[in-house]
């Protein structure tokens, strides 16, 4: 089903061909594999190449590309283990220097909660993988990092400016916590129909925030032109 039961199927095939003695015979293994195999499984086996089916190491290599790892939100811990799992592919597949294909990669292993926050992302970020794992990281944080439900989103740093600040500032999105929705939101840099203040979960239509500190010492959130 995903790349987690398709690790633990490969370990226990390896484990009982070094118990049969026959971790040395490639087709034997690759063999006694397919008989494991059941519904989807056996469907997507008979589907393969009979060089694939008749070599393990062919057919290992096939399952690993196949079953991929699925990423449906939850902690913190978990966005860093999914984004560790993608890492390894993108260096499995000599790609890690490609942040487009490592970022259509990862978006393809997007489900469930995930999937939807990635289909409200600007395409900048989508198509990007620095930019979409610092998107994931942000969007999942460790348990206890959150302040009050309000958070600072990081954003592509701006343009220099010549005149010169006490201290760099910060840019960002607000967002807003509720407990009755899974979907993050953040604050509208449009007003409702009742001007009245409002959210969205679009990153692309959320108000944009600048954080600076003076240089004496003086902490100022202000809308940036």
């Amino acid at each position: 089903q995903d790349a987690t039961e398709c690790e633990e199927f490969i370990t226990a095939i390896v484990k009982h061909t070094f118990a049969q003695g026959k971790q040395r015979d490639d087709q034997w293994v690759a063999d006694f594999a397919a008989t494991c195999m059941a519904y989807d499984a056996t469907r997507w086996w008979s589907a393969l190449d009979e060089e694939v089916q008749g070599s393990w190491r062919l057919l290992r290599r096939a399952m690993i590309s196949r079953y991929r790892p699925m990423f449906n939100g939850g902690s913190g811990e978990e966005a860093e283990e999914f984004i560790r799992v993608v890492r390894d592919k993108a260096i499995d597949e000599g790609k890690q220097e490609d942040n487009k294909w490592v970022a259509t990669y990862a978006g393809s292993c997007l489900a469930g909660e995930a999937l939807r926050w990635h289909a409200y992302l600007d395409p900048d970020i989508k198509h990007d993988w620095e930019k979409l794992q610092q998107a994931l990281l942000t969007q999942y944080p460790r348990r206890g990092t959150t302040d009050l439900g309000l958070n600072l989103v990081p954003m592509p740093p701006a343009a220099a400016s010549p005149a010169p600040a006490a201290k760099p500032s910060r840019r960002g999105r607000i967002r807003v916590s509720n407990s009755s929705s899974s979907i993050h939101h953040y604050l509208s840099k449009r007003l409702s129909p009742g001007n009245r203040i409002d959210s969205t979960p679009s990153p692309s239509d959320a108000l944009e925030v600048e954080w600076s500190t003076g240089s004496d010492g003086l902490q100022t959130l202000s809308i940036p032109n």
